[in-house]
């Protein structure tokens, strides 16, 4: 059976280690000094080189050759026998299987013999932040006090999960993640030596792909190679590893500048239909939009790792988007990313198809890009989409409220809706300030130290309460963070698509533009769920009622008859009644 490439070109001496040469080269000049520690730590990604450092230096420490620089030879017994795993010397433990105090009271018992054949016994635990703590005090007092015949390497991925008493008891090297640069040079010496062909730009999508991960990049070569093709290019890479092509992502970005929000949906749906991952597409979004921002904001294309053609997109759609655009962008794609793990039935990309249109869609007002912008150039929002800066005309029977991710500073919209930060009408839009009313709508102004959010007063029963639809628009933006952590991303993806805020008596209405949504919300759990954070935002009791934007408003409640007069109550009563609120159970002795 042939063996894996990963395993084939696995490092062998220390000038054979790519991308870690501050630690090889320490390691090596320790070795030449006699400067040798008891105990290291290598700490990093995966598949950067901490194991096959581990085993290099094992070699280096036992090699026979008496040339402190040749070392480790490759060519003596004790050299060979690590290469081909049979040196009894070196102990390799997996602590995420072998994690328990039982393995290491065993170690300890068995450390004190001397070595078989080598000059050291070498001990390597691989993840050693795995075992228990009870483990790591049991190997604490080996460390502290070991045999002058052994040295520990301890590998992990996660050093803050080591107990600092045994990272203080070690040398710790941490590895760098493997530049893409790097990576590229590598795969092509192994192509080359296995008499194979592959197109540069396919190389450089395969190191891409593997994140800094050495080990990763030549798997990923090994499987494509297996294809058998003559070349392999670089439609082969995307298409088995399940990319999308950076011109079609431009083209994206591009269709969300241009409000088309009919051509984002139709792109979206055919890459879907290829086959396309959906994680991996809105990864590769992210990155886009990210390498957009920071063209825009830094000014240095030539730091991006990607082809030049790819580049001179990303440099002209830089100069056409304003960065708090960008921002928003990033952080509805982002949101999608994580809500794919909730995916809908039968339309498991709606999380994209949401971002997108959160994104895209034109804002109601109809200001033009040209002062969108303007005050995305001048200033940023901390959160991405803060609440827009409305005058608002005299107190009125009071208009439904329109939702929108954020507009520019306009005066009411037509129809007396008020643009606020949250539903689906997003577009590339700056985030501007807090909403402010007119004066004699004003309420007086809070005293220092006063909380931000105050409860809403309620309105008798029967009236429209204005009050209640003010500060439902100002925390919108609050509402929706706090809906994600009590009911869940599905339900916060489902609010993200309500278009207007109402109140219809003293019930807050929410207008959604799909049926789906408001389904999923109307639901009698998941709606008392919202009621429930409606009304720990606003600092009182809320009821919610769903419904469809252009759909008649719902009828208010009926209100109940009036009651017959209330007895009296007196002393006794009342003590009685104050006693139970206290949760004192009365009882009538006979």
């Amino acid at each position: 059976m042939s063996q894996a490439l990963y395993r084939k070109w696995r490092s062998q001496t220390f000038e054979d280690v790519v991308g870690q040469e501050h630690v090889a080269i320490t390691l090596r000049n320790a070795l030449r000094d006699g400067r040798l520690s008891h105990a290291y730590l290598f700490t990093g990604p995966r598949g950067t080189g901490k194991t096959s450092l581990a085993r290099i230096l094992a070699k280096a420490i036992n090699c026979l050759d008496p040339d402190l620089k040749a070392r480790p030879c490759n060519h003596c017994a004790i050299c060979t026998a690590i290469t081909e795993g049979r040196q009894l010397d070196l102990i390799e433990i997996d602590a995420a299987s072998n994690r328990g105090i039982d393995e290491i009271r065993d170690l300890r018992e068995k450390i004190g013999f001397r070595p078989s054949e080598a000059r050291y016994k070498v001990y390597i635990i691989d993840e050693v932040h795995m075992l228990t703590k009870e483990a790591f005090n049991a190997l604490l007092k080996t460390l502290e006090e070991p045999p002058p015949h052994a040295i520990f390497v301890l590998a992990t991925t996660e050093p803050d999960r080591v107990p600092e008493t045994v990272r203080s008891r070690c040398q710790r090297f941490d590895f760098r993640r493997i530049p893409t640069a790097e990576i590229v040079e590598h795969l092509s010496r192994i192509v080359e030596a296995e008499g194979a062909k592959a197109a540069p730009e396919a190389l450089v999508a395969i190191a891409r792909r593997a994140t800094g991960s050495m080990r990763d990049a030549i798997s990923l070569l090994d499987q494509l190679l297996s294809y058998g093709d003559e070349m392999l290019e670089l439609a082969r890479v995307e298409k088995v590893l399940g990319l999308v092509n950076a011109g079609t992502i431009g083209k994206l970005v591009d269709l969300m500048k241009a409000n088309d929000a009919g051509g984002g949906l139709a792109l979206l749906n055919e890459m879907v239909a290829e086959g396309v991952e959906l994680g991996q597409l809105a990864d590769q979004i992210v990155a886009y939009l990210r390498a957009v921002l920071f063209v825009r904001v830094a000014r240095a294309p030539e730091l991006l790792d990607l082809p030049q053609d790819v580049v001179a997109v990303i440099a002209r759609q830089a100069e056409a988007l304003p960065p708090a655009a960008l921002l928003i962008a990033l952080r509805e794609f982002m949101d999608a990313r994580g809500a794919l793990r909730d995916q809908v039935p039968g339309v498991p990309q709606l999380p994209l198809e949401l971002a997108f249109l959160r994104a895209a869609l034109p804002q109601a007002g109809g200001q033009g890009d040209k002062e969108t912008g303007r005050q995305g150039d001048k200033e940023t929002s901390r959160q991405g989409a803060a609440a827009p800066t409305v005058s608002q005309p005299p107190p009125a029977p009071v208009p439904a409220v329109t939702l929108e991710r954020a507009a520019p500073t306009v005066g009411a919209a037509p129809g007396g809706r008020t643009p606020v930060p949250g539903g689906t009408g997003a577009a590339f839009a700056a985030p501007t300030g807090a909403v402010t009313i007119s004066p004699t709508q004003r309420a007086p102004a809070a005293p220092a130290g006063a909380p931000a959010t105050q409860p809403a007063p309620e309105s008798a029963p029967g009236e429209r309460d204005a009050g209640l639809l003010q500060a439902a628009q100002a925390n919108w933006d609050r509402f929706l963070t706090t809906a994600g952590k009590r009911c869940g991303m599905k339900v916060q993806a489902a609010l993200r698509s309500v278009h207007e805020l109402d109140v219809v008596g003293q019930t807050l209405v929410l207008r959604f533009t799909h049926a789906f949504a408001r389904d999923l919300v109307s639901g009698a759990e998941n709606r008392g769920q919202v009621e429930l954070v409606w009304s720990e935002v606003l600092g009182r009791k809320v009821q919610v009622r769903c419904g469809l934007v252009g759909e008649a408003p719902p009828p208010p409640p009926a209100q109940a008859p009036p009651s017959a007069p209330a007895r009296g109550v007196n002393d006794d009563d009342a003590f009685l009644q104050g006693a139970r609120e206290l949760g004192a159970v009365v009882k009538k002795l006979e």
